[in-house]
């Protein structure tokens, strides 16, 4: 008994060591957007700083979205893998915007953890704010006007890229979209084959097993949409039953 209880203890300051590990490596990670103004370029840069101790493998979203003076609105996004050491500091990706005196922009930096996808880091960049108010608008919902209908591509091989290709075709014909991100991921699996899964709100909502055959890749697109659709119905559902 007197072992099995030493047994336990030194269990729980082992799982206590790695959650305050795993913690501290969270808030390690420091997302920063710098500019950079030369004539009417901007150049927007994400940047990321590891303070931490640990090795991480993470993933990152730039979106940068802008409103013309004439109300046009516009956006451009990178996103992508990368791996960073202790005490390092990044370049992930630079954007370049051509950007008149009565334009407006606001760019968000998103910091994700590979494994889980948990966000761990974010920041945000606002330029000629006050136009845009002057404007009677919204950042935010222009934000969300503008990410209504962006995919990721996180596929690996032909046939997953084959997958999205037809997948980005067909929803983007769609008059409804998604007001989130919809991420398409493929993981190896044992032989030849690998699983595609459909993210929304860090939720898988959709899996399958890839296959080569041109009609089963039709089959998974209608799928995909399908349950796509059902998630944002039952998403706005939810939300419609909290507005009095």
């Amino acid at each position: 008994m007197k072992n099995l209880f030493s047994f336990l203890l030194s269990a729980f300051f082992i799982f206590l060591s790695v959650c305050l590990h795993a913690q501290e490596g969270d808030k390690g990670i420091v997302a920063k957007i710098e500019k950079n103004v030369i004539e009417k370029q901007l150049l927007v840069k994400a940047v990321v700083t590891n303070n931490s101790s640990i090795y991480r493998e993470l993933n990152y979203l730039l979106v940068a979205i802008k409103k013309g003076s004439n109300g046009n609105l516009s956006n451009n996004k990178q996103s992508g893998k990368f791996s960073i050491n202790p005490n390092e500091t990044k370049s992930l990706s630079e954007l370049s915007v051509n950007l008149d005196k009565n334009d407006a922009l606001k760019a968000y930096l998103y910091i994700r953890d590979e494994e889980n996808q948990k966000l761990i880091s974010k920041d945000s960049l606002e330029i000629n704010q006050n136009f845009l108010k002057n404007k009677i608008a919204k950042v935010e919902s222009d934000v969300v006007f503008e990410l209504r209908g962006l995919t990721i591509d996180e596929t690996k091989t032909k046939v997953g890229k084959d997958f999205y290709d037809q997948f980005y075709i067909q929803y983007n014909q769609l008059p409804e979209k998604s007001s989130s991100a919809i991420k398409i991921t493929e993981l190896p699996t044992r032989g030849t084959s690998g699983q595609i899964t459909i993210e929304i709100d860090d939720k898988i909502i959709y899996g399958f097993v890839t296959n080569p055959s041109e009609e089963f890749i039709t089959e998974q697109v209608f799928n995909s949409l399908r349950y796509i659709k059902e998630f944002t119905a039952s998403k706005n559902l939810v939300k419609n039953e909290f507005i009095y």
